[in-house]
């Protein structure tokens, strides 16, 4: 029976292969302003077009970085889209340390504004300041998007918000029930969503009114109080 011989290798494979090169700079660890300009393009973008419109080399194209990066720093896209509520996190937490500092007894005869105040107010001064302006536009478009992605960062960051304002809101509506506490937040929501995120208002006034004006910001206080003391009087 013939033998056959092993085939010659090719002289070529048995050169040593070249360490493969990484997408990511090794320096990159050290380059915090990129991990905050991919950061801030996300945030814009999200707010601008909503969660799903956006791809990864979008973020990557707005903040002039190799779309590798964007992985590196946050992972998946989901990922970075929590970490920029993480990252504003503070402004959630002031709204919540404001309501859970108002006197919501018997002694306080204006709990019930004072409560909308200070859900309201940090949002709509937020929306009429440079800083903040972009975010506050983020949360009205992910607020209003249905996709599970907003839904998650709804559920995780705003749901305790929600909380805490109907729990203050029962005590300074005794006798109400919570179930329609709940609805007249939920309406009051969708107005103050209204407030900062829709520019219609610009075009019904030809102009003469502009989109979250922090000036009204009373007028949006004392409407939707109202809205909740109409629940006592039934």
């Amino acid at each position: 029976m013939d033998q056959r011989e092993d085939p010659v290798p090719d002289p070529r494979s048995l050169r040593p292969k070249a360490a493969r090169r990484s997408a990511v700079d090794p320096q990159e660890p050290q380059r915090p302003d990129r991990r905050a300009a991919i950061l801030l393009s996300a945030e814009a973008l999200f707010a601008e077009r909503g969660y799903a419109a956006v791809s990864v080399r979008d973020i990557a194209t707005r903040a002039g970085v190799p779309v590798a990066l964007v992985g590196y720093y946050f992972g998946r896209k989901q990922e970075l889209f929590g970490t920029i509520f993480a990252h504003r996190q503070v402004y959630i937490t002031e709204r919540i340390a404001r309501m859970e500092a108002v006197e919501c007894g018997p002694s306080n005869p204006q709990a019930v504004a004072d409560l909308v105040r200070a859900w309201a107010e940090p949002v709509i001064t937020l929306r009429g300041s440079e800083a903040g302006d972009v975010f506050a536009l983020l949360v009205a478009r992910t607020a209003w998007d249905p996709g599970p992605e907003a839904t998650e960062i709804i559920e995780r960051f705003y749901d305790p918000l929600a909380r805490v304002f109907v729990a203050a809101m029962e005590r300074a509506l005794p006798g109400v029930g919570r179930d329609r506490i709940i609805w007249a937040y939920e309406y009051a929501v969708g107005a103050l969503l209204m407030y900062v995120g829709d520019k219609r208002i610009e075009r019904l006034t030809q102009g003469r009114a502009r989109s979250a004006d922090p000036a009204l910001c009373e007028d949006f206080v004392r409407f939707i109080s109202a809205g909740f003391h109409t629940l006592r009087r039934e």
